[in-house]
C-alpha cells in the first residue's frame, strides 16, 4: 500500500504585529560626514531630525531602515488559530 497526501493552497496575509511598533534607524549620505539617527518609533521625529541636519549642513540624501515585527495569519478565518500570539522573547 503507498502512501497519500493532499496538498491544497493555502492563503495567508503578512503585516505588522499590532503589538509591535515600526522603527526607523538613518544615517547622512554626504560622503564623510558621519551622521546618524539611533533606532526611534517616533517616525516623525525622525523626519525633523533628518529635515534638521539637511538645513544645517546642505546634505540632502539619507539611507533609512524600517524595522518591524511581522505577523503572517491564514486568510480562510484564521483557520485552527487562536487570537494573536505575543511577541516572541529577545533572545
Amino acid at each position: 500500500m503507498s502512501a497519500r497526501s493532499v496538498i491544497r493552497a493555502v492563503r495567508h496575509t503578512i503585516g505588522t504585529h499590532p503589538q509591535s511598533e515600526i522603527t526607523l534607524t538613518a544615517h547622512c549620505l554626504s560622503g564623510g560626514c558621519g551622521w546618524t539617527l539611533a533606532a526611534t518609533a517616533d517616525l516623525k521625529a525622525a523626519d525633523l531630525a533628518m529635515m534638521t541636519h539637511t538645513g544645517r549642513t546642505g546634505h540632502p540624501a539619507f539611507a533609512r531602515t524600517y524595522e518591524d515585527v511581522a505577523l503572517v495569519r491564514r486568510l480562510e478565518l484564521n483557520e485552527g488559530q487562536a487570537g494573536i500570539p505575543p511577541l516572541p522573547t529577545p533572545h
